[in-house]
């Protein structure tokens, strides 16, 4: 199973966690695999059984990464940010961060459908397998967040594709 199964499951982790965490997340979802061994289904079913396992542990590395910030917040800390990346990298990490933030606009069902489907590569049953929906509601909620996503990057959240950005035209934002 973990041979078959890790990959996929750590670049899940990794698409929503830091590496560190993202290591963790994994270990500990093989560790539930692990102790309850006798109720892993068999087949197929095993690698989508490992995505639900694994969307509840990132949702608790989460959650206890939001209480960690709370509590450096009220320490009157500050983390750092990281370093910026080669600027070759900056342009397509600012991209990124758009589609990211949009993709934080929608609700956490209709987030995890997106990254399910568009990151992971699920098909509609098996996503509706995970998030125990329908194939037919998986559909939809898809149809809507990628409605929504494509009215928020073009409703001037994104630069369109071939306008200059203020970066390039070296203009300040007011």
């Amino acid at each position: 199973m973990f041979a078959a199964h890790h990959r996929e499951l750590h670049a899940y982790c990794l698409r929503r966690l830091p590496i560190d965490d993202a290591n963790e997340a994994v270990s500990e979802i093989f560790l539930v695999a692990w102790r309850r061994a006798e109720r892993v289904p068999s087949g197929d079913e095993t690698r989508l059984w490992l995505y639900g396992v694994a969307r509840n542990v990132v949702r608790n590395w989460q959650r206890s990464g939001r209480r960690h910030l709370r509590l450096v917040a009220r320490a009157g800390s500050v983390a750092e940010p990281g370093q910026a990346g080669p600027e070759v990298q900056v342009l397509s990490c600012e991209e990124q961060q758009l589609v990211i933030d949009a993709i934080a606009t929608l609700s956490n069902n209709n987030q995890e459908v997106i990254r399910l489907k568009i990151w992971e590569g699920l098909s509609n049953t098996e996503v509706g397998r995970v998030l125990g929906m329908t194939d037919r509601a998986v559909e939809a909620r898809y149809t809507r967040a990628i409605k929504t996503l494509r009215k928020h990057l073009k409703g001037g959240s994104a630069a369109a594709p071939n306008s200059p950005s203020s970066a390039q035209t070296g203009e300040v934002a007011p």
